[in-house]
């Protein structure tokens, strides 16, 4: 069983470290090879910043930020294939998706039908991964999603900074 306590709304992972000290569902600071070895025959949602990091100065989408987002994304889902584990990406599928919507019916930045939209994948996965890149720990997506995932009993882990790719720390 879940926690019985309200999450806070904003980012707080001091705060859900403390509330999941045990390492069993919240496996923080985990090196990418320990997460393949936990991820075995399950299929992983790969969680990853972005509203934040494709706005400009303007807050306005930038095509070019998105696209940044898309192949860095791309290269975890690469890292973990190679690994033998199923990494689907919420944020790879809905780049794809935008990037390629010429007729502009999508909006890339509408968070509720986005977080609406990727609930299916969250919901059938067995796991939560979070990799260390620039702002997860700021973004209120994976914030949400890591939530989520606790309060169902999925497990979520947070890779390490420095142990990407499988590299040695």
């Amino acid at each position: 069983m879940g926690h019985d306590f309200q999450f806070p709304r904003d980012p707080d992972w001091e705060w859900l470290k403390a509330s999941y000290p045990s390492n069993v569902l919240l496996r923080a600071d985990c090196q990418f090879v320990e997460a393949v070895s936990h991820l075995i025959g399950r299929m992983a949602y790969l969680s990853t910043p972005y509203t934040k990091a494709v706005v400009n100065d303007q807050m306005e989408w930038d095509r070019g930020m998105s696209c940044d987002i898309e192949v860095r994304t791309a290269r975890w889902v690469r890292a973990f294939a190679i690994e033998g584990i199923t990494a689907v990406s919420p944020i790879l599928l809905s780049c794809a998706a935008c990037h390629a919507d010429i007729e502009d019916r999508l909006d890339p930045l509408d968070d509720v039908f986005w977080a609406r939209w990727r609930r299916p994948l969250l919901s059938a996965s067995g796991a939560v991964v979070i990799p260390a890149m620039d702002g997860w720990d700021v973004s209120q997506g994976v914030w949400r999603d890591a939530c989520w995932a606790l309060l169902h009993n999925v497990p979520v882990h947070l890779i390490a900074k420095g142990s990407e790719f499988g590299a040695d720390l």
